[in-house]
């Protein structure tokens, strides 16, 4: 994903924790003026062109309640129409659950309760670069064991001034599903096993992201996946998050630099040495760039062992251990098994493995440099 440089003013985007340290607040009330102080400004280098992000307080008359609303609302896109039409839809969700949350206050009077309901909405800003990310938080609690949480998100290109959808992220044809897929499930496994965190089996466990999934984007550009409360986990797990390395997509980003197309695919830098390989890389269908198991591993000082009877190409060096399962997505690390977007092949003899090999299993880093030159580093 290229980035522009942003430049932030000097309130920037100021976080704490999950809230926004809001620099404006513009209040709105049946009987209150509605003021515009300091806001956040967000100056990208598009000509002419300065982001704002501003706060509208809401407080709704509803007696006996706790309230705290806070929506964004933001100004300074090129866009005009789509600005406004933007801002009426944050704002018409946040009145939609105003108005179920008075109807909910209303019945609870008649119960003659001791505990007070509370509406409390807040949101944060992400990314102020090449798009705009913005989550709205809403708590709402009217009695129970807890309230109920949901967070919106909001990703807005702020070049070609429209809202963008996970899928939008990606070249067409690439099958980034399966490859953040992998990456969600590796990471539950280890959550699990090193954490003991509680996810969902069975019918209720994760199987796949869509082409709208929950996402925003983080500081330092990386996408990450976002699950509301019981999507995949147990409500006391909050709303999960997990992010998904540029580097380890940036293959198949529409806006990278360097394509599998661009890759020479006939020498690599290993820890900083050219190494001219004797079998060149090449694409798979899914767009996957494979490297040759044996001449990587080697490279890097490992022992390459094969085990025929059972398909497992295997490195070893000291402590560590790893390996493909041929012909699979299977691969392991130490005794933890590791399930990439690729299966590994078996091609003349030669096992290849994907790119994310390097990453999501032996730990290490990759980047592909703007004259096509594959770096690994371990």
């Amino acid at each position: 994903m290229n980035k522009r440089v942003i430049a932030i003013g000097l309130a920037g985007c100021l976080t704490m924790g999950n809230v926004s340290i809001v620099l404006a607040d513009k209040i709105t009330d049946v009987n209150v003026k509605n003021e515009l102080e300091n806001p956040i400004s967000i100056n990208t280098e598009l000509e002419e062109n300065e982001i704002k992000v501003e706060t509208e307080i809401i407080k709704p008359n509803i007696d006996g309640a706790e309230i705290d609303i806070k929506i964004p609302v933001i100004k300074g896109l090129k866009d005009s129409q789509y600005q406004e039409e933007l801002n009426h839809l944050i704002k018409t969700h946040t009145e939609e659950n105003i108005k179920k949350f008075e109807e909910d206050v209303e019945g609870l009077k008649k119960l003659d309760i001791e505990w007070k309901p509370q509406m409390i909405v807040g949101y944060d800003v992400k990314s102020c670069e090449d798009i705009l990310s913005i989550v709205v938080d809403t708590y709402i609690f009217t009695g129970g064991a807890h309230g109920s949480s949901r967070r919106d998100y909001y990703n807005i290109d702020i070049d070609k001034n429209q809202t963008i959808q996970l899928s939008d992220l990606f070249k067409d044809g690439s099958d980034f599903k399966s490859i953040i897929n992998d990456q969600i499930n590796n990471e539950i496994n280890r959550q699990i096993k090193d954490e003991a965190k509680s996810y969902f089996t069975d019918d209720e466990k994760f199987v796949t992201i869509d082409d709208s999934h929950d996402f925003y984007i983080d500081k330092d550009g990386n996408i990450v996946i976002t699950f509301q409360p019981y999507d995949i986990t147990p409500w006391y797990m909050g709303h999960p998050e997990f992010k998904i390395p540029n580097k380890s997509i940036a293959h198949i980003l529409k806006d990278s630099e360097s394509t599998a197309e661009d890759v020479n695919f006939n020498k690599i830098t290993i820890n900083g040495k050219e190494v001219k390989l004797n079998t060149p890389m090449f694409k798979s269908e899914k767009g996957t760039i494979m490297i040759p198991f044996r001449e990587v591993a080697e490279s890097l000082e490992f022992k390459v062992t094969w085990d025929g009877k059972n398909k497992v190409a295997s490195m070893n060096k000291e402590a560590v251990s790893a390996g493909a399962y041929v012909g699979g997505d299977k691969y392991y690390f130490s005794k933890a098994f590791v399930y990439l977007e690729e299966e590994s092949k078996l091609i003349k003899g030669t096992t290849f493995v994907p790119i994310s090999f390097i990453e999501q299993v032996l730990q290490g880093e990759t980047t592909i440099t703007n004259d096509g030159m594959l770096n690994i580093k371990y």
